[in-house]
């Protein structure tokens, strides 16, 4: 056996079970016996340690006996230091289990290491370091002192964007109402708040705990949209409310009428101002709405829903005041003047965009003053003897037999007001040589809301109207109070220079100096939203903004469901005033794309006895072949584009009927007669297309208000 060589002997670790150590022997050993290399196997690992070297004696009472040989764990290589270290700067690392050699063990015994073993177990696993069982729990626990930290952090910010966005949305409204009264020192103060919880909203909601908490499942969703609410709240406040509370001041109502002028040079100035603002509140609008709305706490969903709701309304304000600068200084006659036919129509005889044409108005606007120059009555309008206007072989198929173009009564006849203001601008034109500009629609019910901004007037026999009297005064005071039944009598005239007065006195009141601005632009809005006041411009560009803000009465041209119900008169009576209408559409579920509909329209007359004959006379039947009181009325129904007609019926039973189309809309039209008493309920059963748009309902415009009402189930596009 080569003397380098020797047999396993067992070596027994008192902590783990029987293990085989082989010791070898450096060949460096042979020529220096005073550094010794052993290169050990203790399981699956290979180590070359260094450390000192082993005597004789050492290695004999470790068993091996041999010289020259060390302890399976008393290994060195290397020169050696006085202290027995390895002059590399490596320190052993000791055994892991094996002989009772020493591994590395350097410097003399003491109290913790009588054996001078420098910490090491010999014979079994390796010693711990003191303290390195007291690692783990300071880690841990700073870990959670550093989590409460950051907890602590985020539930500051939150609660101080919760805080402060509670101040931004209390303010924003404080200073769009402001604003809009013209409180301007209010409105900026305001403003100056919301600026500053705003920035304050921004900076809490920002840093690295917010972010990083922002991609926590749950708490995400909510950190990420209160930020994103933040932001846009901040860029209204730092763009376009401080646009638009920079030029309320000059554009109130109050700031720019004056003497029954408008300051149209102001407009103009500001103009680029508030579009801009218009602009960046629409921006910020549509940033809001896009803002997720699923897997938000309470709190977050409610201030969401608050901003939404909030920046929507301010939209829908601004967008509407840069409409009316963008066309009003030109429609006020910024480039020159502006002559307007103003048509009254009276609403006692119903006709499709309001009431017959019984009393106009010449307006003219020049830089903007705006004048009434003169008044009539519709004796002074000329009929023709063929149509001065040409719309085609469907608007002649519908209304030919009533002459529109050439009869200034029936010029009205389409619900599409367009047509009337175009046929009305032309004949008065034909008739006078005055180039008109636009057509003005107004009705009795506009005139109470035109006498409610102004105060009562006083007519020329001292009587005073109010807004809540003037409508009926028009519509059935007149005609009880000049009631000659014979057509070319004094009373007849007395009666038209009568509502002709009305008119004029309404209308030179709202014109004049003494009236406050904003009453008359709120009660201006109210008209226009009921259909009252409406306006035509041969001006393309003007009438798209006029359509957005539903002064064009326009029927609608789309595929959206539908349901108009028009009433024309063409007896002559004046009972309209007493007609009440209900409409209700109904739309059904979806099936292979299709859906059932049914407009359902009631008519109730509710003429008192004992009114004079004037008022209930019809031209179209000869006296005492009908009741007295009774209506004679034209009823067209226009349904939704590419609705199929099932059946039509009134009070149960199937009538006649005929079928037309008009503007895109399939159309049908009868005759009905409401009568004191008995009242009609018309029918109409639709196969309409599925569509997941809106249902529209248009109401005509009356003395008495149509009452509608909506059902659709829900229906996806088919």
């Amino acid at each position: 056996m080569d003397a380098r060589e020797f047999p396993d002997p067992p070596t027994e670790d008192p902590n783990g079970p029987r293990r085989w150590v082989k010791p070898q022997v450096s060949l460096a050993s042979a020529a220096d016996p005073s550094t010794t290399t052993v290169i050990r196997r203790t399981g699956s690992r290979r180590h070359t340690a260094r450390g000192r070297a082993v005597t004789g004696q050492e290695a004999t009472t470790a068993g091996f006996g041999a010289a020259g040989v060390t302890a399976p764990d008393a290994v060195t290589d290397g020169p050696q230091t006085p202290s027995g270290e390895s002059d590399s700067g490596w320190k052993p690392s000791g055994s892991r289990r094996g002989g009772a050699a020493v591994d590395g063990a350097t410097g003399p015994a003491g109290p913790d290491d009588p054996e001078g073993l420098g910490g090491r177990r010999i014979g079994g696993a390796r010693r711990r370091r003191p303290g390195s069982r007291r690692r783990w729990p300071l880690v841990v626990g700073g870990i959670a002192v550093l989590l409460i930290a950051c907890g602590a952090v985020l539930a500051y910010q939150v609660l101080k964007v919760k805080s402060d966005l509670a101040s931004t949305s209390n303010d924003l409204t404080a200073v769009q109402d402001a604003a809009t009264s013209g409180d301007i020192p209010a409105a900026k103060a305001r403003l100056s708040r919301v600026i500053d919880s705003a920035h304050a909203a921004r900076s809490h909601s920002a840093g690295p705990v917010w972010w990083a908490a922002s991609y926590i499942p749950f708490a995400g969703p909510n950190l990420r949209t209160s930020r994103q609410l933040v932001l846009s709240l901040a860029d209204l406040a730092d763009g376009p409310l401080t646009d638009m509370v920079s030029v309320s001041d000059t554009i109130s109502p109050d700031s720019l009428i004056k003497d029954s002028t408008i300051d149209v040079p102001t407009l103009v100035k500001d103009r680029p101002t508030l579009l801009r603002a218009a602009a960046g509140v629409a921006t910020v609008d549509k940033r809001m709405q896009s803002l997720p709305s699923d897997h938000l706490v309470g709190p977050v969903a409610t201030a969401r829903t608050q901003a939404v709701t909030k920046i929507a309304k301010l939209d829908k304000l601004l967008s509407g005041m840069a409409d009316a600068l963008t066309v009003g200084p030109e429609m006020l006659g910024a480039n020159g003047p502006r002559t307007y036919f103003l048509a009254f129509q009276n609403n006692a005889e119903i006709k499709a965009t309001g009431g017959l044409l019984g009393v106009y108005g010449i307006l003219t606007a020049d830089h903007g003053k705006i004048n009434l120059v003169h008044t009539g009555s519709n004796d002074e309008l000329k009929n023709f003897k063929v149509p001065v206007v040409d719309f085609g072989p469907e608007y002649n198929a519908n209304y030919g037999t009533l002459f529109p173009g050439a009869l200034w009564s029936n010029g009205n006849s389409s619900p599409n007001f367009p047509y009337a203001g175009q046929t009305w601008a032309t004949m008065y034109e034909r008739q006078t040589g005055t180039h008109i500009d636009g057509v003005i629609g107004v009705d009795p019910e506009m005139l109470a809301d035109l006498v409610r901004a102004t105060g009562p007037i006083t007519l020329s026999s001292g009587q005073k109207v109010d807004g809540d009297s003037v409508a009926k005064l028009v519509e059935v005071d007149a005609y009880a109070d000049f009631h000659d039944d014979t057509t070319n009598s004094d009373e007849r005239s007395a009666r038209k220079d009568f509502l002709k007065e009305v008119a004029d006195t309404a209308f030179h009141t709202a014109l004049s100096s003494d009236v406050k601005p904003k009453p008359l632009v709120t009660e201006l809005n109210t008209a226009a939203k009921g259909g009252h006041l409406q306006i035509w411009t041969p001006i393309a560009s003007e009438m798209t903004i006029l359509r957005k803000g539903g002064l064009t009465g326009e029927v609608y041209q789309g595929t959206a469901p539908y349901a108009g119900v028009v009433l024309n008169n063409v007896s002559g009576a004046k009972l309209e005033y007493y007609l009440q209408r209900n409409v209700s559409y109904t739309l059904g579920s979806c099936t292979a794309g299709r859906r059932p509909g049914q407009i359902q329209i009631g008519l109730t007359n509710l003429a008192p006895a004992g009114l004079p004959r004037f008022v209930w006379q019809r031209i179209d039947a000869p006296p005492g072949s009908y009741p007295r009181g009774q209506e004679a009325l034209q009823l067209s129904v226009y349904l939704t584009d590419g609705a199929k007609l099932v059946n039509v019926m009134v009070n149960g039973k199937a009538v006649n009927f005929t079928r037309g189309t008009e503007l895109g809309h399939p159309r049908i039209q009868m005759w009905v007669f409401p009568t004191p008493g008995q009242p009609l309920t018309i029918t109409v059963n639709t196969d309409e297309p599925a569509t997941s748009a809106k249902p529209i309902v248009p109401a005509q415009p009356m003395a008495r208000p149509q009452q509608t009402t909506i059902k659709a189930a829900a229906c996806p596009a088919g």
